[in-house]
């Protein structure tokens, strides 16, 4: 092999692996990319103060579900450009093998609201929750050890999640 296909091999084989990188990508990766567009409203309730929210309020519905840090990521009041780049990042992230679809529902001409979730065993570590509209681009992302029989119920809540 000459120095010259070496190199070309060399390319490609780079090529590949910053493109597969860039398909794995996360929630997060979005969230962290994304939260400091001008006029975007970001949000993080991590583990301490939703211990303290339990402990403030016994009764708080999130309290045994297994929930550890909720961030919600607005673009709403964002330009063009940045809600368009949130959109084409969320549909990588919907082609991602690390991600389960669990529902996809259009509920007008644009709208779009799917819930994603990530697992280990019989637990769910982190449900993504987005909603991709004229009106509004956002994207809940919820981490914890949650039991797979409390899904149903925090789906069913999502529309509290995006009600203004």
């Amino acid at each position: 092999m000459n120095k010259s296909m070496r190199m070309v091999l060399m390319l490609a084989m780079s090529l590949l692996v910053m493109s597969c990188s860039m398909l794995t990508r996360n929630a997060d990766d979005i969230i962290n990319d994304m939260r400091d567009a001008r006029h975007a409203q970001y949000f993080n309730v991590g583990s301490g103060l939703l211990g303290l929210g339990r402990l403030i309020l016994p009764t708080l519905s999130d309290a045994n579900i297994g929930i550890t840090s909720i961030q919600l990521l607005d673009l709403s009041k964002c330009n063009g450009n940045d809600r368009d780049k949130f959109r084409k990042r969320l549909q990588n992230l919907y082609k991602s093998r690390s991600y389960e679809e669990i529902v996809t529902s259009q509920q007008g001409y644009g709208e779009q609201q799917t819930v994603l979730v990530r697992r280990n065993g019989q637990y769910i570590n982190e449900i993504v929750i987005a909603n991709a509209s004229q009106q509004t681009d956002a994207m809940l992302v919820i981490n914890g050890h949650i039991n797979m029989e409390y899904l149903d119920r925090i789906i069913n809540d999502q529309k509290n999640y995006f009600n203004r």
